[in-house]
């Protein structure tokens, strides 16, 4: 499945940042759509399905983390 939009956008911004907190996610998305955090969830739901994310708690904290196949998805 190929990722476009603001999934892409999403995942570019991980990719970036390699990991990254929820709340860095929604403050990134917050002037492209309503509901930033609802979107986030969903976003990095489908993500994590599909590998190309997954989650991580450094110091304690929920984080998002790329993947070796996210880091492909990219270079696809």
């Amino acid at each position: 499945m190929e990722t476009n939009g603001i999934e892409k956008e999403v995942l570019e911004e991980i990719i970036k940042r390699m990991v990254v907190k929820k709340e860095e996610l929604v403050e990134f998305l917050e002037n492209k759509v309503e509901n930033p955090s609802v979107v986030v969830n969903s976003i990095t739901k489908a993500l994590f399905d599909r590998g190309l994310i997954t989650y991580v708690s450094p110091l304690g904290q929920n984080c998002y983390a790329i993947t070796q196949k996210g880091m492909r998805e990219k270079y696809e």
